[in-house]
């Protein structure tokens, strides 16, 4: 018998208010959050927000600053906790199993851009020790070439001095998330355009980007993910 095909979880409305004010409230005052060029999101179509990963924090920071709805993905292990899945699904969290094919995350995301949606994703493929963008997987060539979406560029500054990843529980450091101007489909897939799109990043969040070669060994690290579009750490945020 075939396993049950991975779909969209629908999200509550009512939840996902509520949450997204609470996290709102939290991030002011442990982090002194602010967001600038949120205004830069389109207001319909397709969108791709591409951001730098260094932290937890990254997938409900972007989320909670965009004036659209905006969907994740989100590695099932996270949801073991009970009371934790129920909360996921009411926000409309879709959870992959962390060994599926990457075929089936993409394919995922395509389907909420086909249907107009925001998707946010993370393409360095695991979080970053020193905060460094590291270069990206092929997820964001593949899904602007399929569904023509518009890309918005995410830098999130301070999200890795907040929480780190050895660290066990949040500090109070200020956050800055900073959304880019608009690119087009052309633009991205223009020769070097999505190295230009990796710079426009590490410029946002104010980081250096890393180079390929040092970057090999995290791309093979357990815990790498093999194609991780939070895909590490958010669902619908």
């Amino acid at each position: 018998m075939s396993a049950p095909r991975a779909s969209i979880v629908p999200r509550s409305r009512f939840w996902w208010q509520l949450s997204k004010s609470v996290a709102h409230a939290m991030c002011l005052l442990w982090f002194r959050v602010r967001a600038e060029g949120r205004d830069a999101v389109p207001a319909s179509g397709p969108v791709l927000l591409v951001a730098n990963h260094a932290s937890y924090l990254d997938p409900p920071l972007v989320g909670i600053h965009c004036r659209r709805e905006v969907n994740f993905l989100a590695q099932a292990g996270l949801a073991k906790f009970g009371p934790l899945r129920w909360w996921l699904r009411q926000v409309g969290v879709t959870l992959i199993d962390r060994d599926a094919p990457s075929k089936v995350a993409l394919r995922l995301i395509a389907e909420s851009l086909g249907a107009g949606e925001v998707v946010g994703i993370f393409p360095e493929g695991t979080r970053s020790a020193d905060g460094a963008v590291a270069p990206f997987k092929t997820g964001v060539e593949f899904l602007v070439r399929r569904t023509g979406a518009t890309v918005v560029p995410v830098g999130i500054d301070g999200a890795q001095r907040a929480w780190p990843r050895r660290a066990w529980l949040p500090r109070p450091r200020q956050i800055v998330v900073r959304y880019g101007e608009p690119w087009s489909a052309e633009r991205v897939l223009a020769p070097g355009g999505v190295e230009a799109l990796r710079a426009r990043i590490a410029e946002l969040a104010r980081v250096p980007l890393r180079a390929a070669r040092a970057d090999a060994a995290a791309r093979t690290a357990p815990g790498a993910d093999p194609i991780d579009p939070t895909v590490s750490a958010g669902g619908r945020a």
